[in-house]
């Protein structure tokens, strides 16, 4: 087995600052760091508790990643994960990615470092071949997105066949210039320069071609939505603009609670003059001023699902095929 000499050997450094990348000291420039941890990859070393881990000792204890705590969807999900884990006696760590893909490996380095017994990823931030090599320490289960084709436990909602519903419930309803906004910084669409990157647009794109047999306009995506704030801009960025949607779809109920204010605010009445529909269906969501339409996902089963799948895993019995949840369509005033 390698020891903390042969990664400093191998990586040219000294045991000291092989030592400070094991325990995360921020006293490490990024160039060094990357030596180091080539340097660990390369040899498969362990670090000494990972290797008491490989012994058969145990933490007890859970890493769980989220984008954002503040965001109700992934506050409901780590409650249903946290609450199902301590049932079984396990303590939770959640770690906040902000969307940046270095926290994210900051959770997968305290699994390899044996502070951890799993992880739990409830959004990724890196690619899978970053991930992959990190299962080698412990479990790691995905929740809410997956890739295809690994073998790891995945908990998922059917987002394209959601989306394509809710999609064909809007057009069915006489909408045809539907808008859409993601959280995600880039949605690329196959016949206007960019590439699906989601299921969700997949989903909503299908339906516009096969069901409206209607051209998205590019200029009513909107990216990087995330909080209230960003749906009241998204609202003014629509005023302003001379070629309007009379829909959209808006990712998530805190983008559509700022699009219902800002609209309000400025006079736009909905759903005449613009229908919105948001995803999660939080609990204020039937209570609005005007009630939110929503895509419903069952956050309580698949939280439980994450955790029990973890569970299993720790003990050998990891699961072989996706569990996929359905989204349901919660009609109310905003269409």
């Amino acid at each position: 087995m390698a020891t903390i000499s042969d990664v400093a050997r191998l990586a040219g450094m000294s045991v000291s600052t092989v030592s400070r990348v094991i325990n995360n000291s921020p006293h490490v420039i990024p160039k060094k760091r990357k030596l180091i941890e080539d340097a660990m990859q390369q040899l498969g070393y362990v670090p000494r508790p990972a290797a008491r881990q490989l012994r058969g000792s145990s933490t007890r204890t859970v890493a769980v990643t989220i984008p954002r705590i503040v965001n109700p969807f992934f506050s409901y999900l780590v409650d249903a994960i946290e609450r199902t884990l301590d049932e079984s006696g396990y303590t939770t760590i959640i770690v906040q990615t902000f969307s940046r893909s270095e926290e994210e490996l900051a959770a997968l380095k305290m699994l390899r470092n044996q502070q951890v017994d799993g992880v739990i990823l409830c959004s990724i931030e890196n690619p899978w071949t970053v991930i992959e090599p990190y299962l080698k320490y412990g479990s790691v289960v995905l929740v809410n997105e997956y890739f295809a084709d690994i073998s790891v436990p995945i908990i998922r909602a059917d987002q394209y066949q959601g989306f394509y519903n809710a999609t064909n419930f809007l057009l069915k309803q006489g909408y045809t210039r539907l808008a859409y906004a993601t959280g995600r910084k880039q949605v690329v669409l196959a016949k206007y320069g960019v590439n699906f990157d989601s299921d969700r647009f997949s989903g909503f794109q299908a339906a516009l071609n096969n069901i409206g047999k209607v051209r998205f306009n590019p200029q009513w995506l909107f990216t990087s939505a995330h909080t209230t704030a960003d749906g009241k801009k998204i609202l003014q960025r629509i005023i302003d603009s001379p070629d309007k949607p009379d829909a959209i779809m808006a990712g998530s109920d805190e983008v559509a609670l700022g699009l219902l204010e800002e609209a309000e605010s400025q006079g736009v009445k909905i759903p005449e003059e613009l229908a919105v529909l948001g995803v999660d269906d939080q609990p204020s969501s039937g209570f609005l001023k005007i009630p939110l339409t929503t895509i419903r996902q069952p956050v309580d089963q698949m939280g439980y699902a994450a955790a029990k799948a973890l569970i299993m895993a720790l003990q050998g019995k990891a699961m072989t095929a996706p569990q996929i949840f359905p989204l349901e369509i919660v009609k109310r005033a905003s269409v």
